[in-house]
């Protein structure tokens, strides 16, 4: 009988048998990839391998070379700043202002501290566009640069409408009566005399209906014809005009129905040629009280 095999197929007790482990699988189509603080996390890795004073050494070799780039492109940009304030071809040669009524180019050019002949980019917009609010004339400023040598200002400003007395001195007042700047030989403009009664402080708004309505032809007077305005509880807008000697009441309620009263009847006059007859003229409660001069 041939050499026994082994009475069962089982294994022996101590074989194995090995396993064979997944084949990886090949690559996905995707190409390397680049992230964020790649460079970074590699210096880092690297300082790993390091233990010790050497990876001390290493950190601080690393930081100082991160110091002085720092500190180069700090240099340079501060050169470059310095090369270019310094340089003629950004010299200051045309400053453009616009909406100067009161101010002259001069004037605003000295509020704001610019000037010809300054580096342009050494001026600072927002400190001349401060400066020009500053002053009493200016509502609104805007300041642009154009280089290399040119400035655009543009300006809203306070325009008056009125001389105000206030304690002795004369002022330049808008339309509302808020003083804007006291009257001087340099910016001289005749105006009529505002004068406000206490008490007459909510008609103030209808100095401005007044003025649009002499300036659209609805109230047939020449605002250089009125010497004075003054407003008063009792009779409202009231109207001095020097040349006639004569005084127009508004009353402020149905300003618009008073307003329209008052200009029929001063055309009715002017057409009959009565009007150097008239001493005043008060158009109040849907009525006009005509007052003529006392026979000498």
């Amino acid at each position: 009988m041939p050499l026994a095999l082994k009475k069962s197929g089982k294994k022996a007790r101590n074989s194995y048998t090995r396993s064979s482990a997944p084949a990886k699988k090949s690559g996905s189509g995707r190409g390397p990839e680049i992230r964020f603080g790649g460079i970074v996390t590699g210096v880092f890795k690297r300082l790993k391998g390091f233990s010790g004073l050497k990876s001390l050494a290493a950190l601080t070799v690393l930081l100082a070379g991160l110091g002085l780039i720092i500190a180069g492109v700090c240099y340079s940009s501060l050169w470059l700043y310095n090369k270019a304030i310094t340089s003629d071809f950004f010299t200051t040669r045309h400053v453009d202002v616009t909406g100067n009524v009161r101010l002259s180019h001069d004037m605003v050019l000295q509020y704001g501290g610019i000037r010809e002949g300054d580096n342009s980019l050494a001026v600072s917009i927002a400190k001349v566009e401060r400066n020009l609010r500053k002053t009493p004339w200016v509502e609104e400023a805007s300041v642009k640069r154009l280089l290399p040598d040119r400035f655009v200002i543009r300006l809203k400003e306070r325009l008056p409408s009125f001389w105000v007395h206030r304690d002795g001195v004369l002022y330049y007042a808008n339309e509302l009566g808020e003083i804007i700047a006291p009257v001087e030989s340099k910016n001289f403009l005749s105006l009529p005399t505002l004068r406000v009664d206490p008490g007459a402080e909510d008609a103030l708004p209808y100095l401005t209906r007044l003025m649009k309505g002499m300036q659209s032809g609805l109230l047939p007077i020449e605002a250089g014809a009125v010497s004075s305005v003054s407003v008063s509880p009792g009779k409202g807008i009231e109207i001095y005009l020097e040349d006639r000697e004569m005084r127009l009441s508004i009353a402020t309620d149905d300003w618009e129905g008073n307003l329209s009263r008052l200009s029929l009847t001063l055309g009715d006059l002017a057409r009959r040629h009565e009007l150097r007859n008239v001493r005043e003229i008060r158009s109040v409660n849907g009525n006009v009280w005509v007052l003529l001069n006392q026979p000498a």
